[in-house]
């Protein structure tokens, strides 16, 4: 189910004395999530909330009473998307009854407690819930009352597990037996029974990237009556239809009196926190699968469906590890591409090593997808390395591309980029066109930085304003590509390599290293590629110095105006 979350970066914060370590837990929507371990127990039966009466309606603002744990409280938790048992977005990504039920009875086996709506509201108003705490989510919107009734609630009934059905209401039939839909009275029983909270998915299902501020709050609106009116209870849980939504989208949910809302892809960090301040587009993940990898989850970097649950809670103590999860079917798996959030976890873990030499050899072992797209790779005479780098700032949103010239050997830059708590870019050209990877793009590199203030940089820095005109660091806005160069040669009759000579003496310097023909065929290749990823006009493509007092990449590097000197030369790219 491919997402459209439009959403700001995160604010910037300067990490240049301190990296901030933030172990997170991932998934993608139509792809999945990833985990950690956790605890081990017996499970307690579910307990019910008294049923509430169409007399006795509650306010949308009311928080239950929960009653106190025995251990140690949760601080995070993971919420989980399914739609029906026998789900397939495509080959890689679906759902099996034997799956469904072998990851329910995990989740009963090592004692883990199903949150109400209620419950889950209380969370993210600060209230305490078991440490061993998760949500079980089901989008509601096509004919399959057969699974529902025969399998889902069966199981969830076997299991004292609850669950919160998010429900599209043109979809619910007001007569049962009607073409294998779900009918209100069905939705009226499972509720009274304590197996289900009834929340909204909206009236049809519309794209709320889309639709119009005045469409989302009738939608919101009229399905919250109608299922008030139907089940006796108002719904304080929306579920954004394709998991997507605009910018003003929660601001319009909480308006129109809902509690929480939940989406898909969110944002990296995909548990759910103890106050969570974007408790209106709380991040979901994905427990599917294909046959030939299951039970590890597609796209959970190698993770089974117990491990991602596990990694995806956290208590404020100690726990026991969880018991191995073991389905049905039996397969093993290779991930030969982990995700950024693999990675992100990854440098939280060698971020904390004192050893620089374990270090090293730690992070050379980390890899993540490339992002360089098949077809520009399948034009680079070698292929794409990754050499990574934890010098980075959550939430890059790339506008703009920045070149540098190294300045030094290959080697060096490498070992510098990979120094803790220090500069480093995306990308590395050397001089024969071999291109290294060294962050992920939707991480920001520390290549350009302002150092926290707009003025440290040039008064025309094309990246130093975001969109809104306000201040935003360039390194959250960019790609970075540092050229294996030495620069100015301030004794060029020494020099061994390629000399360019500037006869405007730019930079106050006459003769400069040339960039050799395999570095600027893979420069152009890349450089492209990134464009046509990220949208990005040829205008933002620039060198260091024009974000500030820099000379990189020099005069040498004629990025789109033709070069004068020797030897001359067209421009580098053209539109």
């Amino acid at each position: 189910m491919p997402l459209r979350v439009f959403r700001n970066p995160t604010p910037p914060h300067i990490r240049w004395l301190v990296l901030a370590v933030l172990v997170l837990a991932a998934s993608a929507c139509g792809a999945t999530p990833t985990a950690g371990p956790t605890p081990t127990g017996t499970a307690t039966p579910f307990q019910p909330s008294p049923s509430v009466t169409a007399g006795n309606l509650p306010s949308a603002t009311e928080s239950p009473t929960i009653a106190p744990t025995p251990a140690a409280d949760a601080v995070r938790l993971p919420i989980v998307e399914y739609h029906y048992t026998t789900y397939k977005f495509s080959d890689d990504v679906m759902m099996t009854t034997d799956w469904f039920r072998s990851q329910l009875a995990w989740l009963a086996d090592n004692g883990y407690r199903t949150l109400t709506a209620e419950q889950l509201a209380a969370f993210l108003d600060g209230g305490s819930v078991p440490a061993k705490s998760v949500v079980l989510t089901f989008d509601v919107g096509t004919a399959q009352r057969a699974d529902y009734a025969g399998v889902i609630m069966p199981a969830l009934r076997e299991r004292g597990l609850h669950a919160l059905l998010f429900v599209v209401t043109n979809a619910i039939a007001d007569e049962c037996g009607m073409e294998n839909k779900i009918c209100w009275q069905d939705l009226r029983d499972w509720s009274g029974e304590g197996l289900i909270s009834v929340e909204s998915h909206g009236v049809s299902h519309p794209d709320y990237t889309t639709i119009t501020t005045e469409e989302q709050r009738w939608d919101l609106t009229v399905s919250r009556q109608i299922i008030a009116a139907q089940i006796g209870r108002e719904p304080i849980g929306f579920a954004y239809p394709y998991d997507s939504y605009n910018e003003g989208a929660p601001r319009v949910v909480q308006s129109a009196g809902y509690r929480f809302a939940v989406a898909g892809n969110t944002r990296t960090d995909r548990s759910v926190h103890l106050t969570d301040p974007e408790r209106f587009d709380l991040p979901r993940v994905y427990p599917y699968s294909n046959p030939k990898i299951y039970p590890v989850l597609y796209g959970a970097d190698g993770k089974t469906f117990g491990e991602m649950i596990a990694q995806s809670s956290e208590s404020s103590g100690a726990l026991p590890a969880p018991t191995p999860f073991t389905p049905t079917p039996t397969a093993t798996a290779e991930i030969t591409h982990p995700s950024v959030d693999a990675f992100v976890a990854a440098c939280a873990r060698i971020d904390q090593m004192g050893d620089p030499l374990q270090r090293v050899s730690a992070l050379n072992q980390v890899t993540f997808g490339l992002d360089v797209s098949a077809d520009a790779q399948t034009q680079l005479t070698t292929p794409v390395v990754i050499k990574p780098s934890c010098n980075w700032m959550k939430g890059n949103v790339p506008r703009g591309i920045v070149l540098h010239a190294t300045r030094g050997t290959l080697s060096a830059t490498l070992s510098e980029f990979q120094r803790p708590v220090n500069t480093s870019t995306h990308y590395i050209i050397d001089r024969d066109g071999q291109v290294y990877q060294m962050v992920p793009e939707t991480l920001g590199a520390y290549h350009a930085s302002c150092g926290g203030k707009r003025s440290t940089c040039l008064p025309d820095c094309p990246l130093c304003e975001g969109a809104d005109g306000k201040f935003l660091e360039p390194y959250l806005q960019s790609v970075g590509i540092e050229l294996v160069n030495d620069g100015q040669l301030p004794h060029p009759e020494s020099y061994s390599g390629l000399i360019y000579e500037d006869y405007l003496m730019s930079f106050g310097y006459r003769y400069w290293e040339d960039y050799p023909e395999p570095q600027l065929r893979a420069l152009v290749i890349l450089v492209n590629d990134i464009r046509a990823r990220w949208g990005i006009p040829l205008a933002l493509v620039v060198g260091h110095y024009r974000v500030n007092s820099k000379t990189d990449p020099g005069p040498a590097l004629n990025i789109s105006w033709y070069r004068v000197g020797n030897p001359a030369r067209a421009p580098i790219f053209t539109e």
